[in-house]
């Protein structure tokens, strides 16, 4: 083999290192995203209040999230609303619209110390990779 052909293998293959190594980098990012990153927005808060008063407050009032957020520790955030739309309300679970429950959601971060930010929560994109974090 050639100087130059080796020289030009040697780069090419330390360009495809240096490509994956970003890609997985980028990978680990996306997986470290936690709430208290700012994962969703004061709309659905303000949004989720109005539904959480409404359809939440007679049955539970916001210390019981504290220590649901504790058993819920590491689990993404979908774990949390899923288990919400598939039992709340409880006389009629699941009859709120998704984005209700999803409100509901970033209403319960914020009560919790949990910070507002500019993305929205949305549960068909972004919930599966946040993470819940005991406050």
């Amino acid at each position: 083999m050639s100087l130059s052909i080796h020289v030009a293998a040697t780069r090419a293959f330390s360009a495809a290192l240096l490509v994956a190594g970003l890609i997985s980098s980028q990978a680990v990012l996306a997986e470290a995203r936690t709430i208290k990153d700012g994962v969703f927005t004061q709309a659905q808060v303000d949004a989720g209040k109005a539904t959480y008063d409404t359809s939440c407050k007679t049955c539970h009032d916001m210390r019981f999230y504290r220590d649901a957020l504790k058993s819920w520790d590491g689990q993404p955030v979908l774990w949390m609303w899923e288990t919400i739309l598939g039992t709340m309300p409880a006389d009629n679970p699941g009859s709120l619209m998704l984005e209700e429950y999803t409100d509901v959601v970033a209403y319960i971060l914020s009560e919790n110390g949990f910070p507002a930010g500019e993305t929205a929560l949305d549960p068909d994109g972004n919930m599966s990779d946040i993470s819940i974090v005991a406050p």
